[in-house]
This record gives structure tokens, C-alpha cells and sequence, in this order.
């Protein structure tokens, strides 16, 4: 743990010394679909939560483009503890730099981080709603009962559910005018939230992505974080949210750069007797990686200069959400070809656990279904540049 803030050295430090000791138990926690505390443990002793808290409130206070290395250089090693806690930084980050939020509840909430290494989640999926990125009213209710909100509903997606302390839940409810609005509630886990362990996936077994349910929840009345009135949204104007959006493509692409070492490790290491000297010196097999590399040095380099540039042109935030949903896309797909690629130059190997390819294959598909999906992104992206060429 630090004493002073650290520096951005130190932070990608950190990142590579947590992601060696999380590597070690991937493997056993993904074959089992097991929740890996003790990597939270670790991250909760190293500070790690504090990485997008402001320095102001106690925090490490990373720009986005720092909190973007760390995430990558943490998913190198285990794919789903970086994405887990990365929503928990991506969360902090957002509220940090919109400040969104009513009744102080956010230097609160800072404090706890800082103090006890409280973890946060925003929880807004449901069974019908889907995500709620599509539109639509949540099935999640909340009332006021004299001081207190009193909640009802069910959340599906819940990551870091096992390790969290506060759940932002996104809750229907009437306000004092009459009109319906779609509130943010910080709900504490002793309120009655009920986890279910129903997180049994493909790809990134180990997020804990689980069921809530929350049957009577009751949270204080400055819980209330923001209110929105419930209707349709303004297609012309997406809301992307930066850090959500850049974190979770840095997750993918830490897991697709560790792959890509997992495949020039093993060229140079490969020797078959028939060929007497390593299949780093074949050309289709140079091409190969050399294919991986091209597609993972594009990607690095457009999620980078996204981050960058939204750290540094705040003025042009507004008008950047074309380039956000484009970086997301691009990212992601880029992840899924250098992961095909590192797996055709090694071989029939890469199918089987001896390496952790086959790891790397499943986790990077579930890139794709992080809002803005493909199918949504390119819709956005097809209507943005329609509006601009008016």
C-alpha cells in the first residue's frame, strides 16, 4: 500500500505484480467457475480501489488513460478479475468526473473506499429490460416509506456481486410531481440484497457476475443519486459512457496481449524434430504473429488516443461519442483476431488446457455483448455520421 499517491510508474507496477499472482489462479478458478477472493484480498490490501477515487477525496485520482494501462497490464493476468474490478473503477471514475450525484453521497462513498476498500457496482440489467443501454423502464421498484426507499426487484449481470459492498441499483419510482423516473439508488449489501449464484458462463467464469435480488431492500433517502423521467431516448444524441466503455476495452485487449506472448513464447520454444530448429524461423508462422501484431498495436493505439483525448479536451466530450462507440467496437474485434491468430500459429496445442489460449479464446468473446454491441454500435455510429453530413 502506498503513503503518498503514486505515480503512473508505479501504478503499471503494481498492475503487472497483481496480474503475476492472479495468472497463477486463473486456470483453477476458471475450470471450476469459482469466485477468486483471494485476488480481491490482494487488491483491497495493495489499494488498488483507489485508483479513480480523487487525490482530493484520498484517492490515487487516475485520469482515464492511466486507469486504461492498469486495466490492461491487470487483464494479462486473469481477464475476469480485471473486468470485475474494473467495473468498480469505471464506476468511481464516471461519478468522479460528472460528479452526477445528490446529497454528498459521493464523498461518502469515497471515503468508505478509501477507509476500508469498500467496492461499488452499478447494477442496472434485468431479465426483461435487458440492458438498459436498449431503452425501456426498469421492472425495479422503489418507494418511500417515511426516511427510508424500500426496493423491490431483480438485477442479472451483477459483476463482482461476491466481493461488493454497495450496489447501485437502477429502480422505478413516482416522484413528488406525479411523473415516473428511473432513479440511482446506492444500496448497502446488508439491505437486504440477495446474491444468487447463477453466473455460469462461456467466457469469464470468474466475474461473479451474479443474480440480485433485491425483496424489500430499504436504503436511507439521501441514497437517491440522480432521477431521469422514463421515455424514449434522443437517437441523435447516444449516452456513452466513456469510462465504461474505454475500461472494458482495456480489460480485452490485456487479455489479447497476453495471448500474443503466449504464441511468441511458445514459436521460439517449439521445436519438432522434423523441422530441427524452432517454427519462429517459419515464414507462415511469422506472418501469423505478425498479424496479431498489427491488429493489437491499431487497437492499443485507438484506445489510447481516445483515452487521451478525453482526459485532455474536456470542451470536446460532447462530440465525442462517435469516436467512444467506434474505439469500443474496433477494440474488441480487434482482441477476438489477435487471440485467432496467436492460436493458428500455434497449433492443435492451443485447444487444450497446457496453455491458457484456450482461455484467452472464450474470454474475448464476450467483448462483443458489452454495451454498444456491434449491431447497436454501427447503427449509432451509421445515424451520427448521417446527422453530421446534413
Amino acid at each position: 500500500m502506498f503513503t503518498t499517491r503514486p505515480t503512473r510508474e508505479q501504478v503499471l507496477e503494481l498492475a503487472s505484480e497483481l496480474a503475476q499472482r492472479f495468472a497463477a489462479r486463473a486456470a483453477q478458478h476458471d475450470a471450476a467457475g469459482s469466485f477468486p477472493h483471494e485476488n480481491y484480498a490482494d487488491l483491497r490490501a495493495s489499494g488498488y480501489p483507489l485508483l479513480s477515487v480523487p487525490a482530493a477525496f484520498g484517492g490515487w485520482g487516475a485520469s482515464l488513460y492511466e486507469a486504461v494501462l492498469a486495466q490492461e497490464q491487470l487483464a494479462m493476468g486473469d481477464g475476469s478479475t480485471a473486468l470485475a474490478i474494473g467495473m468498480h473503477v469505471q464506476t468511481v471514475g464516471a461519478a468522479a468526473e460528472g460528479r452526477p450525484w445528490a446529497n454528498e453521497m459521493f464523498p461518502r462513498l469515497c471515503a468508505e473506499i478509501v477507509s476500508r476498500r469498500a467496492l461499488v457496482n452499478s447494477c442496472a440489467t434485468e431479465p426483461e429490460l435487458g440492458s438498459p443501454s436498449h431503452g425501456g423502464a426498469p421492472k425495479t421498484t422503489a418507494r418511500l416509506e417515511g426516511d427510508e426507499w424500500v426496493i423491490h426487484g431483480h438485477k442479472t449481470f451483477a459483476s463482482l456481486a461476491p466481493e461488493l459492498d454497495y450496489f447501485i441499483i437502477t429502480a422505478a419510482f413516482t416522484a413528488e410531481d406525479g411523473t415516473l423516473q428511473a432513479g440511482r439508488f446506492l444500496v448497502a449489501r446488508q439491505a437486504a440484497v440477495r446474491i444468487v449464484p447463477t453466473w455460469n458462463a462461456l467466457g469469464m467464469r470468474s466475474t461473479g457476475s451474479h443474480d440480485l435480488y433485491l425483496e424489500g431492500a430499504r436504503a436511507p433517502r439521501e441514497a437517491l443519486l440522480s432521477a431521469t423521467p422514463i421515455g424514449p431516448a434522443d437517437p441523435s444524441k447516444p449516452n456513452v459512457n466513456a469510462w465504461f466503455v474505454l475500461i472494458v476495452s482495456a480489460v480485452y485487449l490485456g487479455v489479447a496481449a497476453a495471448a500474443q506472448q503466449v504464441a511468441l513464447r511458445y514459436a521460439h520454444e517449439r521445436t519438432p524434430t522434423a523441422l530441427g530448429k524452432p517454427i519462429a524461423a517459419l515464414e507462415s508462422i511469422q506472418r501469423r504473429l505478425g498479424e496479431g501484431e498489427l491488429a493489437l498495436k491499431t487497437a492499443r493505439a485507438m484506445l489510447y488516443h481516445t483515452a487521451m483525448r478525453w482526459d485532455s479536451e474536456p470542451e470536446a466530450r460532447s462530440t465525442m461519442a462517435d469516436s467512444l462507440i467506434a474505439c469500443k467496437l474496433a477494440v474488441t474485434n480487434a482482441a477476438i483476431q489477435v487471440v485467432n491468430h496467436a492460436m493458428r500459429a500455434v497449433g492443435g496445442v492451443s485447444m487444450t488446457s497446457s496453455l491458457p489460449l484456450e482461455r484467452y479464446y472464450r474470454d474475448v468473446q464476450a467483448g462483443l455483448f458489452h454495451p454498444p454491441s456491434d449491431e447497436n454500435g454501427l447503427l449509432m455510429l451509421g445515424k451520427l455520421a448521417l446527422a453530421q453530413a446534413r
